[in-house]
Parts: structure tokens; sequence; C-alpha cells
């Protein structure tokens, strides 16, 4: 069954619907809702999809109730942006200003980029600042992620001397091969859980995955040997029968559905607490882990932001700017304590 985006509450209009084939609507919409539908089928995340939709349905329905009715793109000008992000400031915190503003500001940067508007009026506005929790991004440290991964490997290596169940095994398996991945690739969760097993090349000298980052772009990071075999283990134990274009990680064997986000950040948190980590970690931990142990390496900065898939080198700056700060603090260096010891 497809999927619904309510697109707009019109009851003459209808429901946009997102197939295996993209997005379409049963009866010719307006204008504006037919940009919207080509601003969303560029997003391979469902979720994303979601997300954009329903803020620009809260914008476009800020300005119906002011006697506004926005029938195309053209129509809105920087004035309007503007005075609804002051009327989102004086309601809700930053997080939710921040997330709304930035779906809309996004759809009019594309209408620009597409020619639908002659001029881009979302050029100036700022998001508000967000003060995020540093422990949802926090890299391991190497002594975390060693416990972490003697953990894991303990466990993994011993399902071949233990008689348990094909789930208890598959569980396993998961935990692994999800840690490994993220630990090695350092993608996106919404990536990983998106990763169908036709994205995988793991024949031929240099083994890699095929990845669609945020807005569909493409990104087809190499991976190491080690990570191609395990990948392969996987396949053959577990996903053997199934078609190619369904998802690598599901929950079961027979089951065509990819895992959720939220299911893969419970496993990340089981796996940190059944290794005695007390910091609150996340699949971005992960994320963030890459970046610092490539870092660390010596790995230059431009490598790094390849892998990762950020657009700008500043993104990937501020992943290794904790690194750089505790490298680079001259008070950590002073031997003050030391000169009587």
């Amino acid at each position: 069954m497809p999927k619904e985006l309510i697109c707009y509450t019109d009851r003459q209009s209808d429901v946009l619907n997102e197939s295996a084939s993209g997005i379409y609507f049963q009866k010719s919409p307006p204008k504006i809702e037919q940009e919207r539908a080509r601003f969303l089928i560029t997003f391979t995340s469902l979720n994303t999809r979601m997300t954009y939709n329903r803020a620009l349905t809260k914008f476009i329905a800020f300005w119906s109730s002011h006697g506004f009715d926005i029938e195309s793109a053209s129509e809105v000008q920087r004035t309007h942006l503007d005075a609804w992000k002051q009327d989102l400031t004086g309601h809700f915190p930053p997080s939710t200003v921040g997330s709304n503003l930035a779906a809309v500001l996004s759809f009019f940067k594309f209408a620009y980029e597409s020619e639908w508007i002659g001029k881009d009026i979302t050029k100036g506005v700022k998001l508000p600042r967000v003060q995020k929790s540093k422990a949802l991004t926090e890299a391991l440290s190497e002594e975390e992620l060693k416990r972490i991964l003697s953990n894991l490997q303990d466990e993994f290596e011993s399902m071949d001397s233990k008689i348990v169940s094909s789930a208890t095994r598959k569980k396993v398996w998961n935990q692994y091969c999800i840690f490994m991945t993220l630990c090695s690739v350092g993608m996106r969760v919404s990536e990983l859980v998106n990763i169908k097993m036709t994205d995988l090349d793991l024949t031929g000298k240099y083994p890699r995955i095929h990845l669609k980052l945020k807005g569909g772009e493409l990104h087809n990071p190499l991976i190491p040997d080690d990570l191609a075999v395990l990948l392969r283990r996987y396949v053959i134990f577990f996903r053997q029968s199934s078609r190619w274009d369904e998802p690598l990680f599901t929950l079961s064997a027979q089951s065509k559905n990819p895992l959720s986000r939220k299911f893969v950040a419970r496993i990340i948190d089981d796996i940190a607490k059944k290794s005695k980590v007390t910091k609150k970690i996340s699949p971005h931990s992960c994320r963030a882990t890459v970046a610092s142990l490539l870092h660390k390496n010596g790995v230059p900065i431009g490598e790094i932001q390849d892998l990762l898939g950020h657009r700008s080198i500043l993104t990937t700056m501020m992943y290794i700017k904790k690194i750089d700060e505790e490298k680079q603090s001259a008070a950590r260096k002073n031997p003050l304590f030391n000169l009587t010891r």
C-alpha cells in the first residue's frame, strides 16, 4: 500500500501519494502544490518528506489565515518569510522555529534554483541559534570504542559455539554489523536504514556502498575490506532469499521492511549500556567518532569531508573542533602541578 503525504486541506483537493514510481496527484492541484510535490520528491527519506511537508503546510495555512492564499511560489516575497519567522519566534522554542523555517527556506531556495521565482528570497534569513545537547553528538573516546568493540566481537564470535534461536542470532548480527558499518563509513542513520542490497558493491578490488544523501545526491564511499567480508556474510546468512531491491538491514530474515531510525538508536544505546559507556550516545555519535579517529590519525580534513558527505568543509570542522581544542589548549599543557611531584 502506498504511503500518503497530505499536502493541503482544501476540500476540492486530493491526496498526494507516494509510490515506488514517485509522487503523483490524483487530480490536477493548484500550482503551489505541484511545486511542493516536485520539491518533496527530491528527498529519499520519507521522514524528511513528511517533516518538510508539515512545515510548508503551516506556512501556507498561516498566510491563508491572514487573507493571503498562496497560488504559487512566485507570489511569496521576503517580507512573508520574515513575518512568519517573527510569528514562530513568538510562539515556539528556537529548535521548533529552526526546523520549520529551515524546511520552508529549503523549498524557496529550490524554487529559485528551479527558476520558478526570479530572486533568492531566502538570502540573509538566519536560523535561530539552538544550543544542542553535546551528549547526542559526542564522539566515543578510543578507550570507550575499544571496550564496545571487544564486547561486540566476543558476543558475535560466541554465536558459533552456542545453540540460540534464529531471532537471537539475527539480533547479535544486526548489532555488530550496524555498529561496524556506522563506525567505518560514518554515514547518517537515515542513509543506513535506506541501504538496499543492490547498493552493495562488494566485488572487485575496492568494495563500496552506494548511498543517497540529503536532497538525493549520490555518494559512493569505498569501505574497508573487513567490512565488505562481514556484510557479504550477513547477506548470505540472512538476506540470501530476498530480492536485491529490498533493505539490507531488517528485523528478521523474512522481513521486507527496513529498520526504523528509532530502532537503530535503541541498538546503539543498548550497545553502550552493555559496554558500561555511561555518557549518552546515538547513531550520530558513531559519525562523530569516525571524524575523530580519522583526524587523530592525520587524515586530511578534505578527505574526511568527502567520506561524511558534507557539502561544506565548515560542517566537518565543527565535528573535529573539540579534538583540536583539547590538542591546542595551552592550559592543559601547563606543567604547574608537576613541578613539586
